[in-house]
């Protein structure tokens, strides 16, 4: 609960610092999971469910900027290599995300009902990581788990991510809209999977080879959510379509109060 108040209180700030003329609140609610090491995924039993909250800030019909939260329980049950393997924890995720609309879109209008869309941005992902030697002696180079043991790596990890995806919009008055969405971020971690590059090894020079490092890993989260929008500040009012409905691709956006 702290976690989504604080982040509401950094929102509104924004809003007051940005002047926005339009608001629009957000809840999410959907499933996560995961791509990375392991091969032979059930996914049956790799999908959970994932909840999360954003406010938007639309600059005009085509244009928004978005402070996203997403909290929920990231896991998979596969192998690696030819070893049955699984996880599962808690992943907080926060992102910056522009949205672009493909249609012009303002929720009440009826001129501007729907709009596919396009989103990406920069993000945060953190979760706890856990080296468990009993699991890794099975998967990773001996010499290789030995450098983990006298390195022992476990706790927190905070990680930048690369978040983008689509998604549709749809206004059912003039204040709520229901969306759906999907999303995939690039982690630049390998610790989501508790395996952090299983293919190392120490070479016969007492090298260590690595495959994975910050740019180069596997990890990757999904999402798939369906949204409810309230349109928290009326703004929209001050911004109409130039252009009839037969135009709706056009660019002709122009703010009624604008001198």
């Amino acid at each position: 609960m702290k976690r989504f108040l604080a982040f509401f209180f950094m929102a509104f700030w924004v809003v007051e610092a940005l002047g926005q003329q339009s608001v629009d609140v957000g809840f999410l609610g959907g499933a996560g999971t995961y791509f990375g090491d392991m091969s032979k995924v059930d996914f049956q039993k790799s999908v959970n469910t994932a909840l999360g909250t954003f406010i938007r800030f639309n600059f005009n019909p085509r244009y928004t900027l978005r402070l996203n939260l997403m909290n929920g329980k990231i896991g998979a049950d596969g192998d690696v290599g030819n070893i049955t393997y699984k996880f599962g924890k808690n992943v907080i995720d926060v992102s910056i995300l522009f949205e672009f609309n493909y249609l012009k879109y303002i929720i009440g209008d009826k001129e501007t009902r729907w709009s596919t869309y396009l989103l990406g941005g920069v993000g945060m992902q953190t979760y706890d990581y856990t080296m468990d030697a009993v699991k890794l002696a099975q998967i990773v180079d001996p010499k290789y788990l030995d450098i983990l043991k006298n390195n022992d790596p476990s706790g927190r990890v905070i990680t930048p991510t690369i978040p983008f995806g689509v998604g549709v919009k749809y206004s059912l008055n003039k204040r709520w809209e229901i969306g759906f969405e999907g999303s995939l971020r690039k982690s630049f971690s390998d610790k989501l999977d508790d395996l952090d590059d299983p293919l190392s090894y120490v070479d016969n020079n007492g090298v260590l080879i690595k495959y994975a490092d910050q740019m180069h890993n596997n990890d990757w989260t999904a999402y798939f959510c369906v949204s409810l929008v309230y349109k928290l500040v009326s703004g929209n009012q001050n911004w109409e379509v130039k252009t009839k409905r037969k135009h709706i691709l056009d660019w002709g956006i122009i703010n009624r109060n604008r001198k």
